[in-house]
């Protein structure tokens, strides 16, 4: 598998366009396997699926307030966040210093205001997330602070993380479940001083911690969620599919208007066979991703594909695993598809592959597990 995945490395993007890619399939992907049944939920739609217990009944766990690392620092800056005491906080912030640029938008550099000339050296501090900006410092000292529910977790920081003079990592960092009970926050820390802080979602965690943790020094937790907490019923508007999906998720377009997007690492979409990539599985199109593994199982009565292989890095992308689900859906495909890394990441690291695993991987499947086709 080492050679097939260095030959990825140039292989094509995530999504609905086939992009350039340095491994040709000659053929149709061999050695598809015979049936096999994934057994589902009773009944079907029942809005908690009732699989196996593995992560995906399971939910972000915050630790019990008074725990702590036993590192001063950063048990400082815990004791401030959780105490919801935002000058505390503030006076453990680092400011950063950077020059200023006329352009508008997210990202990037700090943004001029008014009566500012591009170079300008200003006070701020960072927030990376799907985008950075800058606070500038003056509207963070009137900043009420994060509105956190727990402690999450707190890991040494790798030297693989993203970092740039406007938004510098930390040596350390905290992650909080904020009030929402689904977004979270890390604080990048150096030498006890907040220099950034950083969004994300808490399904998304184990995958911050692979991507980023170079040691644990409080692990994430988890607790089962008790099985009255319902999972939403999503029924397709044409009245073909439906399936119930994790509580944590939402559903949301494809910018490409290509289908959906549960969370941030699963699309779903109906297409015409041969007017998706999926076509790649069976025809020699020069353009395909590396397949492991081509197999049909049942869920729930209907006859599925099953396809997982490798995918690559057009445009800087970061090579990477990826699970389909195939369903023939009245002469059209019903495609689920989870891949390893969130949509739009862009990672410069080519020496490996990142797999699909974790809670991500187990809700994927309890989710697809409980897809009724309709007549």
């Amino acid at each position: 598998m080492g050679n097939q995945v260095k030959t990825v490395a140039a292989c094509l993007a995530m999504g609905l366009i086939i992009g350039a890619c340095n491994y040709s399939k000659s053929g149709p992907s061999p050695n598809v396997l015979p049936s096999e049944t994934i057994e589902a939920p009773e009944p079907p739609i029942s809005g908690v699926p009732t699989l196996g217990p593995t992560r995906a009944t399971l939910q972000l766990a915050v630790y019990p307030p008074e725990a702590r690392t036993g590192i001063e620092a950063l048990d400082a800056i815990i004791d401030a966040v959780l105490a919801h005491d935002a000058d505390r906080l503030r006076g453990l912030t680092q400011v950063t210093r950077a020059a200023c640029i006329p352009e508008d938008g997210l990202g990037g550099p700090p943004k001029c205001e008014p009566g500012e000339t591009e170079g300008s050296v200003v006070d701020v501090v960072p927030f990376l997330g799907p985008e950075g900006h800058h606070m500038r410092y003056a509207a963070f000292m009137q900043w009420p602070g994060p509105d956190v529910r727990g402690l999450l977790a707190v890991y040494g920081v790798s030297s693989d993380i993203f970092s740039a003079a406007d938004y510098p990592a930390g040596e350390d960092a905290i992650v909080f479940l904020n009030a929402d009970g689904v977004t979270t926050l890390t604080l990048q820390v150096v030498d006890g001083k907040v220099v950034r802080f950083d969004t994300g979602a808490g399904e998304m965690l184990e995958q911050e911690l692979a991507q980023r943790a170079a040691s644990l020094i409080l692990p994430p937790a988890f607790n089962p969620i008790p099985t009255a907490v319902p999972w939403p019923q999503y029924d397709d508007r044409e009245g073909r599919f439906a399936f119930v999906y994790p509580p944590t998720m939402t559903i949301s377009p494809d910018p490409g208007g290509n289908g959906w997007r549960l969370g941030d690492q699963i699309e779903f979409f109906v297409a015409r066979p041969g007017r998706s990539w999926v076509a790649c599985f069976d025809h020699a199109l020069g353009d395909c991703p590396v397949v492991d593994d081509d197999r049909i199982v049942e869920i729930n009565g209907a006859e599925v594909r099953r396809v997982k292989g490798w995918m690559g890095a057009v445009g800087g992308r970061t090579p990477q695993e990826f699970i389909a689900y195939i369903f023939d859906l009245k002469g059209e495909q019903l495609v689920f598809a989870l891949y390893a890394l969130p949509f739009d990441t862009v990672l410069s690291d080519f020496s490996r592959v990142w797999p699909v695993e974790g809670m991500a991987l187990d809700l994927f499947e309890h989710s697809v597990a409980t897809v009724v086709l309709h007549d």
